[in-house]
């Protein structure tokens, strides 16, 4: 009996000697948007074009995206007996590749942070963008986005691009 408890004890020191493999997290939007285009789980990368030219589209997502995206969201509730307070810092990014394309990015700093891997510089990358001119009047937006969450900056994006003065979405 003594024999198999050791026994146990030495697989179970073994095991945790073993390091597991970290978990990747995108460090720049570019290792990101790889992520998406490679299929990763629980984003997608999507396609469309809206009747406007490039310098309008990038003048309404500069606008908006700093306006309704550039924010602090604060959060307190109670857990148990104990009041949590917690934030998460929105950080969008927008700029001009050349003289007719763009890159959009979005990115989040939640707090308290979690124990986990590390977290990029701005936060966690949950949206990004590239916008590109098809000549007088049309413009290409790709979004590489997730799938479950952020549906309202997503619809938003994809109104402000098309020209829509919409409200801004309601961030959690």
């Amino acid at each position: 009996m003594k024999t198999v408890i050791r026994l146990c004890i030495l697989v179970a020191l073994i095991a945790l000697a073993v390091p597991v493999p970290a978990i990747q997290v995108p460090q720049t939007r570019r290792e990101f948007v790889d992520a998406v285009a490679a299929g990763a789980r629980s984003v997608k990368m999507e396609t469309f074009v809206v009747e406007r030219g490039f310098d309008e589209v990038y003048a309404n997502l500069q606008k908006k995206s700093s306006k309704c995206l550039n924010v602090q969201v604060k959060r307190s509730g109670f857990v148990g007996n104990q009041m949590e307070v917690s934030s998460s810092d929105y950080n969008p990014t927008l700029r001009k590749v050349g003289g007719n394309k763009a890159e959009f990015a979005l990115q989040v700093v939640h707090r308290p942070s979690g124990i986990g891997p590390t977290i990029p510089a701005g936060g966690l990358y949950v949206m990004a963008a590239d916008i590109r001119s098809l000549g007088k009047g049309r413009s290409e937006v790709v979004l590489y986005r997730p799938t479950i969450g952020y549906k309202d900056i997503t619809r938003s994006l994809r109104q402000w691009a098309a020209g829509e003065d919409v409200d801004c979405p309601k961030l959690k």
